[in-house]
C-alpha cells in the first residue's frame, strides 16, 4: 500500500506532542487518562492493565472504539462551540498589530486560548491511540482497521481545524502572540504554548501527510460503507472527518502564504524536535470518561487514603488531581476535580449527633436524609464492589454519584478544606447535595442551570448562600462566555483568604505527590496554598 509510509508519518506528527525523553523509565503499571472517575477496578480487572494499543484484546479494542466514538461526538460539540465563540469575538481579534489589548481583552483572549489548548490536547490523545490502527491487518480485520483509522484521523483533523481557527486570527499579531507565549498561571497556560501550537499545526510537512492520509480512505471505502450502515456513531465520525478535512486542506493550502510566511524559520529553528504541548505519550493515554484505577502507579497509597479518611469530616471540600489525566477539559488550573466528603453512614451518624441538627432535622439526621432523598440514600449506603463504604459525593461523567474514598481519592494529589461554618450549616449543605445525587454531568459547565452539574458546581451549589444559611461565597468567573468556577479557583480562594477576617475555608490535610520519588506525603497548609499556582499540564514537581 503506497499510502502507508505517509500514514506512519502522520502517526509521528500526532505523537509530536511528546516532549524530549526525560530519562525516567516508563511506569511499571498502566497510566490511562480520564475526564472523571467512576469505574471500580473490580469491574475491569483486565482492561485496567491496558495502556498500549497492542495490549488490548479485540473485544477491548471494540469497546474502546465505541466509547471513544461517543467521546469524539462530545468533543466535536465543544469545538463547534469554541469556533463559534472565536467567530463572535471579531472585535477582539480584528485589529492591527500595533493596537494593544485592554486588561479585560487580555483576560478574554487568554480564556479562549486556554480552552482551545485543553480541547486540542484531548483530541491529540484520542488521535494518538487510534492512529495505531496499522497494527490491525487490513486484509483479515478490515472493519477494526478502518474504524480505528477513522477515529484517529478524525480526531487529528478536528485538533488541527480548531487550532488553525485560533492561529488564523492571531498569527503575526504580536499583542496576541506575546500574550499567549508569556503563559498564565491563572489560566493554566505554560510559557511558549502558542509557539508550540503554531509549530504543531502550521508545519509545511503536514500538508502532504494530511493529503496522503485522506487518500487512504479510498482503500478503506468498503469497510467504511459497512461501518456507516451499521453504526450511527461511525457515520458521524466519517462525515465529520470529511468536513474537517476540507477545512484543514483549505487552511494549509489556500492560506499558506499567511500561515507559513515569516514563521516557518523561527518555528522550525526553535521547536523542530520539541513538544508543542508538554503531555507525555506513555502517561497521556485517552480513556475519556472512564477512570480505571491504577493501583500500582498512583502516587497516593491505600494506606494514605485511609489515613486521610481518618482526618476528614462530613462537609469537607475535597480537591483532587491525577497527573497526566485530561480531567475536566475547559476548566483551567492545577486542580481539576472537586468533591464533597460525606463520610460513611456510620461516621455521618456519629458526627450528626448534635442538638442543633436534632432540632432542625429531627432526632436523626441520617433518617431525615433517608426519608427526603430515598433514592440517593439507597445509593449511598451500598458498599462498593470491594466492600468499601461510600464516603464521597461527586459529579463525574456518569452523573452525581457516591463513591468510596479508596476509589475517588486514590490519586496523585488530594487535599481537604474545612468550611468555617457551623455543623448545622454543613448539614444543610449535605442535605442540598443529596438532592442533586443522580443528576447528569454538565458537559457544558453551565452554572446557571440545576438539571446537570459539573464537579465544582456541586460544591458551589451545596454551599451556596441562601435564606437561613450563610454558606460559602465562592465567586463565579466568566470563561469563554460562560459563568463558571473551577476547582482551582476554590483553592485560590483558600490561599487568598487564609488568616484574614474573610477566611471561609480552613486547612484539613494535603497529600502532595512527588513524581521523582513516585510517592506522596502529607504536606502543610503553606504547600497547599501554593498548589493552585502549579502548571496545569507541564508537571514540574520535584
Amino acid at each position: 500500500m503506497r499510502f502507508v509510509p505517509a500514514l506512519v508519518s502522520l502517526v509521528v506528527v500526532c505523537a509530536a506532542c511528546d516532549p524530549p525523553p526525560t530519562g525516567r523509565a516508563p511506569d511499571p503499571a498502566p497510566s490511562p487518562t480520564a475526564t472523571s472517575p467512576t469505574t471500580s477496578p473490580a469491574s475491569e480487572p483486565t482492561a485496567s492493565r491496558r495502556v498500549r494499543f497492542q495490549d488490548f484484546t479485540p473485544a477491548e479494542l471494540d469497546e474502546r472504539a465505541r466509547k471513544d466514538g461517543e467521546r469524539f461526538q462530545r468533543l466535536v460539540a465543544a469545538t463547534n462551540r469554541l469556533e463559534k465563540q472565536l467567530r463572535e469575538s471579531k472585535t477582539l481579534f480584528d485589529r492591527p498589530g500595533e493596537v494593544a489589548l485592554s486588561a479585560d481583552e487580555r483576560d478574554q483572549a487568554l480564556d479562549l486560548f486556554a480552552d482551545v489548548l485543553d480541547h486540542t490536547v484531548a483530541l491529540d490523545a484520542l488521535a494518538r491511540f487510534h492512529l495505531e490502527f496499522w497494527r490491525l491487518n487490513l486484509v483479515t480485520n478490515p472493519q477494526r482497521h478502518a474504524q480505528h483509522f477513522d477515529l484517529g484521523f478524525a480526531a487529528y483533523l478536528e485538533k488541527h481545524a480548531l487550532a488553525l481557527a485560533l492561529v488564523d486570527l492571531t498569527i503575526n499579531k504580536p499583542q496576541f502572540e506575546k500574550l499567549f507565549d508569556e503563559g498564565s498561571i491563572e489560566h493554566g497556560i505554560p510559557p511558549a504554548a502558542y509557539l508550540r501550537l503554531k509549530w504543531a499545526v502550521v508545519h509545511v510537512e503536514d500538508v502532504a501527510k494530511t493529503l496522503a492520509a485522506h487518500q487512504y480512505l479510498k482503500v478503506l471505502a468498503p469497510a467504511n460503507e459497512l461501518l456507516k450502515k451499521d453504526d450511527r456513531v461511525y457515520a458521524f465520525v466519517i462525515e465529520r472527518l470529511e468536513e474537517r478535512y476540507g477545512v484543514v486542506k483549505n487552511e494549509l493550502t489556500q492560506k499558506s502564504v499567511t500561515l507559513f510566511g515569516g514563521n516557518t524559520v523561527d518555528i522550525g529553528a526553535d521547536f523542530a524536535h520539541a513538544a508543542w504541548f508538554p503531555v507525555q505519550a506513555e502517561t497521556a493515554e485517552w480513556l475519556g470518561d472512564t477512570r480505571v484505577l491504577r493501583k500500582d502507579s498512583m502516587l497516593i497509597t491505600l494506606e494514605q487514603v485511609r489515613a486521610a479518611a481518618a482526618k476528614s469530616e462530613p462537609g469537607d471540600v475535597i480537591v483532587e488531581r491525577r497527573n497526566w489525566y485530561l480531567s475536566n477539559i475547559g476548566l483551567p488550573g492545577f486542580w481539576p476535580h472537586a468533591a464533597l466528603w460525606i463520610g460513611s453512614p456510620d461516621e455521618l451518624a456519629a458526627w450528626s449527633k448534635d442538638p442543633d441538627l436534632e432540632k432542625t432535622f429531627g432526632s436523626d439526621f441520617p433518617k431525615y436524609l433517608q426519608e427526603h432523598h430515598p433514592e440517593a440514600w439507597k445509593a449511598y449506603i451500598i458498599p462498593d464492589a470491594e466492600g468499601n463504604p461510600r464516603r464521597i459525593l461527586e459529579a463525574i461523567s456518569e452523573g452525581v454519584s457516591f463513591n468510596a474514598a479508596e476509589e475517588s481519592i486514590r490519586a496523585d494529589y488530594v487535599a481537604a478544606m474545612r468550611p468555617k461554618l457551623t455543623k448545622l450549616e454543613k448539614a444543610k449543605a449535605i442535605d442540598r447535595a443529596f438532592a442533586y445525587a443522580g443528576r447528569p454531568y454538565d458537559f457544558d459547565f453551565d452554572f446557571y442551570t440545576d438539571s446537570a452539574l459539573v464537579c465544582s458546581e456541586l460544591v458551589f451549589k451545596a454551599y451556596e448562600p441562601r435564606q437561613g444559611m450563610a454558606g460559602l461565597k465562592l465567586d463565579l468567573e466568566k470563561m469563554v462566555g460562560r459563568m463558571t468556577m473551577g476547582p482551582n479557583a476554590i483553592v485560590r480562594t483558600f490561599d487568598q483568604q487564609l488568616g484574614s477576617k474573610d477566611e471561609q475555608l480552613g486547612f484539613a490535610w494535603f497529600l502532595d505527590g512527588t513524581e521523582k520519588g513516585r510517592d506522596a506525603r502529607f504536606a502543610d497548609a503553606d504547600a497547599f496554598r501554593a498548589s493552585w499556582k502549579r502548571p496545569k499540564w507541564d508537571i514540574v514537581q520535584q
